[in-house]
């Protein structure tokens, strides 16, 4: 993956906050934004650890109290959070996942408060989970909501978001859809039977994955803090998400595979729950009509296009 097409965002230096900057997107985000001259600070729990991971020009704190009130930044990004998408949705994961989300969004909102240099934006990751399962129901940012954990988790956390405009704070909430890279994240897991040759389909393969390149999402959330009037709800998705079939059979035009294996949806569900009945077999319809009409342009708007970019 190239750097190339973000040189269009070349332009003043901000100094950003940022957590969840260990991640799958946060480290490619890190390695953009150095590439544009941004001033970096990190939100880590080991500097250690980080620092083998990340650029060192990258400021590393490991909480909010060292900061000083009279620090300056432009832009905080959030991206922190336990990560939904492995294994079974237990009372307990589920607490963690709310209380990693809350408590760093809650850190950020009492940040804001004692800062005397009050930032123009905060970018909050949250996900298009929000919007709960759907069938083929196109879901703009406007789009109807089934009430699961899902959404009530996502809801909690917009909410705390939205809390620093009133300190009068730009904010933009980000639901992210299925995000893709070539090192890691979904795509290395989805991938996984195609390699072995097996095309995987889920069930009938009529639920709609609301993909997106990662290189795509990060040139938005850059987007969103070089342009200064769009705020509120931005779907972090490509314009043109496919169904479970359709993935599959793209997959398979990069990936020689020679057996179409159809996995019941009925077992899903027994292995993982929740997780299987909220995102996996049932599926979102995503669109990112906030964005688009914001003037963003998307590289990666066709799954193809992209998956000729992260496999060949």
């Amino acid at each position: 993956m190239s750097l190339i097409p973000f040189e269009i965002y070349q332009g003043s230096k901000k100094r950003i906050l940022l957590t969840g900057g260990t991640g799958f997107i946060g480290k490619r985000l890190i390695q953009i934004l150095m590439y544009l001259k941004h001033d970096v600070t990190l939100l880590v729990r080991d500097i250690n650890i980080a620092r083998t991971k990340l650029s060192t020009e990258v400021n590393f704190i490991t909480q909010f109290s060292e900061i000083t009130d009279e620090a300056e930044f432009d832009v905080i990004i959030n991206l922190a959070g336990e990560p939904l998408a492995k294994g079974r949705w237990t009372k307990q994961r589920k607490a963690i996942f709310i209380n990693s989300r809350l408590n760093i969004t809650a850190g950020i909102c009492d940040l804001v408060k004692r800062l005397k240099h009050k930032p123009d934006v905060l970018i909050n990751g949250s996900a298009i989970g929000y919007y709960g399962p759907h069938q083929d129901e196109v879901l703009d940012e406007n789009g109807t909501v089934v009430h699961c954990f899902s959404h009530e988790l996502c809801r909690k956390w917009e909410e705390q978001a939205l809390k620093v405009e009133a300190q009068g704070i730009r904010v933009c909430l980000l639901r992210i859809g299925i995000v893709l890279g070539d090192d890691g994240g979904p795509l290395a897991e989805l991938r996984l039977p195609f390699d072995y040759g097996f095309s995987m389909q889920i069930s009938k393969g009529e639920q709609f994955m609301s993909w997106i390149h990662r290189d795509d999402l990060i040139a938005i959330i850059i987007h969103l803090f070089t342009q200064s009037k769009i705020h509120g709800v931005i779907n972090g998705t490509a314009p043109n998400p496919v169904t479970n079939k359709v993935f599959a059979d793209t997959l398979s035009l990069h990936l020689k595979t020679f057996l179409r294996i159809k996995f019941p949806a009925k077992l899903l569900s027994l292995l993982v729950g929740e997780l299987a009945d909220e995102v996996l077999i049932t599926g979102q319809r995503v669109i990112p009509t906030n964005i688009q009409q914001d003037g963003f342009e998307f590289t990666y708007p066709e799954l193809n296009t992209a998956f000729e970019d992260l496999i060949n």
